[in-house]
């Protein structure tokens, strides 16, 4: 943590959604922030459905560090972070980095195996585990979630491997082909979404469907995934203060590559 800066202030920046339990589990996990922190000054904006918007947050704060609450480098990242960046300098009320997405990085897979553990299951050579994820319109950015999980198979499980709603593989055709597998004896889902809501519901309602158990609960509801937006909006400060006066700070979500603990 970086303590002691004017600007080092967190505005949890969360996707939105029509859903309320989306927005409370967001609260949840702004406090758990919070508690990393202790009096550093967090905020919390949505991007879509409900404010507070990010500029509605700039109209009461003055600069910080823009922590996306998004898994993937993919569209909201790439355009509109930092579009949100730059309308809150544009207030003028101070400065605002921006922080890189929280994945793919090793402690996501961390988080997963706390709901895998919470709900009874350890790492087995024979059971497979699927990563759930709502989906993107950048496919990559699915296959870069499946790429890094891979490695997992060495701690002790069976593969993991990435299905999403949208974007990737469906959950149908993951699953039917680990279930081939005869070294597979166990398939068990995890859902890789920072929020409870509508899309984790239609991921139980998949699974219910293939006859799957899926791990309850969301990476959000895990104090790894706070520790690591603190850790992603501490590397954006790092970055911004040992770069040259006049570089633009809001380009730091797509250039950042260190910090990543994961293989992509």
């Amino acid at each position: 943590m970086i303590p002691g800066e004017d600007d080092d202030a967190i505005v949890i920046l969360a996707h939105g959604s029509p859903d309320p339990r989306h927005a409370a589990a967001v609260e949840a996990i702004t406090g758990r922030v919070r508690q990393i922190v202790g009096a550093r000054a967090v905020h919390t904006a949505y991007l879509d459905h409900h404010g507070p918007s990010a500029t509605e947050v700039a109209a009461v704060a003055t600069g910080g560090v823009l922590t996306p609450l998004l898994l993937t480098r993919a569209t909201h990242i790439r355009d509109d972070v930092p579009v949100a960046a730059r309308d809150m300098d544009d207030l003028g009320r101070g400065r605002y980095v921006v922080a890189g997405a929280l994945g793919p990085d090793e402690q996501l897979f961390r988080a997963c195996e706390e709901l895998l553990a919470r709900s009874g299951w350890a790492a087995r050579p024979e059971t497979a585990v699927v990563l759930f994820a709502g989906g993107s319109s950048a496919r990559e950015a699915i296959s870069a979630i499946g790429d890094s999980a891979q490695q997992r198979a060495s701690r002790g499980w069976g593969p993991w491997t990435v299905a999403a709603l949208a974007g990737g593989e469906p959950v149908d055709v993951v699953v039917g082909r680990l279930r081939a597998d005869p070294a597979v004896g166990q398939v068990v889902v995890v859902s890789y979404m920072v929020a409870d809501g509508i899309l984790r519901d239609r991921m139980l309602a998949a699974c219910d469907e293939l006859g799957v158990p899926m791990a309850a609960g969301t990476l959000g509801d895990t104090d790894l995934l706070a520790q690591l937006l603190v850790r992603r909006a501490d590397e954006a400060l790092r970055v911004d203060r040992s770069q040259e006066p006049g570089s633009d700070p809001h380009v730091v979500a797509t250039s950042r590559r260190s910090g990543d603990s994961s293989s992509s």
